[in-house]
């Protein structure tokens, strides 16, 4: 551990003199992880951001007060792999494994137990954080409490996380995961308010189309008598096919999934968008295909290429929170108005302090609804349709989530979030001299050029790190 410190110390001296001399010069830039779940297309010039992608390491486990130390850069597979030899894990893990610590903090990020602990964010006891003057600083619940609760979703516009203490819960080598059949958008979600009520760790569903999806839910377990899936090897089904398949021919379905292969099932094929790479690429998609295509098919790649060949304006792929009572007619307006199926739905607790966080919703239990699909639209019409949508979610009481595609109007996007709470954060924290505003990292100004082959030629060459003109 020791170790670890004194070479944790030593690269944030690093960091802190790079974001000094921008402070002087009051140059604002931008933060660079290396990899990201953006599905914005980035940009990184020479001389214009602050690298902190050596921020990579764990520093220690405690496993009897039950929390981690980590940098900001670790990714969630590496920290869940890690925490579960002590038979422990972070109460959320997003489903994607190249989602990093601090990227889930800056973004946001969910997944299926979020009913019952929040966000990441919500399960975080304290930040070490380098502020616009190069200043490091500890924040958390007690001390720089207003930064503490402020950073979350705020995509590096507040400050640059260096550390994290974060909480662990028990676990076990298995979920059992029980998939419901549904029948109905109204059957889908009043099943997830009754479940959310019971005695369970994890709950999601898919809606494969308007009158037909599947909810499921899950504990942690022993190996007990049930069929076992996975879902990381490249013989095993895409998670979303496996649950399609599942639920055709059962009402009720129980199994167990080792914790990790459940924790990461929709990383194979991204959910179901990497369907769309067999399409791209004219390939059959089969069993065979899937078999043959295993290592581009994994989150980390697609991302990566997605981002390599500037094609993400030929989708529509938003995840949008929404309070529950409004949840349904959102639904109906989704199928009404884009008809893109599957159509993720993840039940999470509202937010308290979290300003910035799309589950700061007033609300008993907020509803995320993912919907990622092709569209045929030309550029003008591809943001209207997303603005379209941001309308919508705003007149029923949502939010979005940021990552995304965003075209808000300064002024709509300030009606959705609280602007002099936020302009007084950034200026008590020394952040507007350098760091964009939240507003300006998420938003998208401009029409992607897709280059499907020349991406596909820069990604050989350098598959691990976003690149750098």
């Amino acid at each position: 551990m020791q170790n670890l410190l004194l070479q944790h110390n030593q690269d944030i001296k690093a960091v802190q003199e790079r974001v000094k001399f921008f402070f002087s010069q009051k140059k604002k830039v931008k933060i660079y992880h290396g990899t990201t779940n953006s599905t914005r297309s980035l940009k990184f010039e020479k001389d214009k951001f602050v690298d902190v992608s050596k921020l990579n390491r764990i520093i220690f486990i405690n496993k009897e007060e039950k929390f981690a130390l980590v940098e900001p850069n670790v990714p969630m597979d590496k920290l869940a792999e890690e925490t579960l030899r002590y038979g422990l894990i972070p109460p959320v893990v997003p489903e994607f494994p190249g989602i990093t610590v601090g990227g889930g903090i800056q973004g946001g990020a969910e997944e299926s137990s979020s009913f019952k602990y929040g966000m990441i964010h919500d399960n975080c006891l304290e930040y070490e954080i380098i502020l616009g003057n190069g200043e490091l600083i500890t924040a958390s619940p007690t001390e720089n409490s207003d930064l503490f609760y402020g950073i979350a979703a705020s995509y590096g516009s507040l400050g640059i996380i260096t550390l994290v203490k974060a909480k662990l819960i028990p676990a076990k080598d298995y979920v059992e995961l029980t998939y419901h059949t549904v029948k109905s958008f109204n059957e889908a979600v009043e099943l997830v308010k009754k479940k959310t009520g019971e005695a369970v760790n994890f709950i999601d569903g898919i809606m494969f189309s308007k009158n037909h999806g599947v909810i499921m839910t899950g504990n942690f377990a022993d190996k007990i008598n049930l069929p076992v899936s996975t879902f990381r090897k490249s013989t095993d089904e895409w998670f979303y096919l496996h649950a399609g398949k599942i639920s055709r021919k059962q009402n009720s379905y129980s199994e167990l999934i080792p914790t990790k292969d459940y924790l990461f099932r929709y990383d194979r094929g991204a959910f179901w968008m990497g369907r769309y790479g067999f399409k791209v690429m004219k390939l059959p998609f089969n069993r065979l295909s899937r078999f043959i295509f295993n290592n581009i098919c994994n989150t980390r790649t697609l991302f990566r290429l997605l981002h390599e060949t500037n094609i993400s304006q030929r989708y529509f792929i938003q995840d949008f929170n929404l309070p529950s009572k409004n949840s349904l007619e959102f639904l109906d307006l989704v199928d009404k108005e884009l008809n893109i199926y599957p159509i993720w739905i993840c039940p999470l607790k509202p937010g308290k302090h979290d300003k910035l966080s799309a589950n700061f919703i007033d609300t008993d239990l907020v509803f995320n609804i993912g919907v990622w699909g092709e569209i045929k639209k030309d550029f003008s019409d591809f943001v209207q349709l997303n603005r379209g949508f941001e309308e919508k979610t705003f007149r029923l009481g949502g939010r979005k989530m940021l990552y995304a595609h965003s075209y808000y109007t300064l002024e709509d996007f300030w009606k959705v979030y609280d602007q002099k709470w936020y302009k007084a954060l950034r200026d008590k924290y020394l952040a507007i001299d350098i760091f964009p505003t939240v507003y300006e990292k998420t938003k998208v100004s401009e029409k992607y050029k897709p280059s499907i082959w020349s991406g596909f030629w820069y990604y050989l060459k350098s598959p691990f790190n976003l690149r750098v003109s």
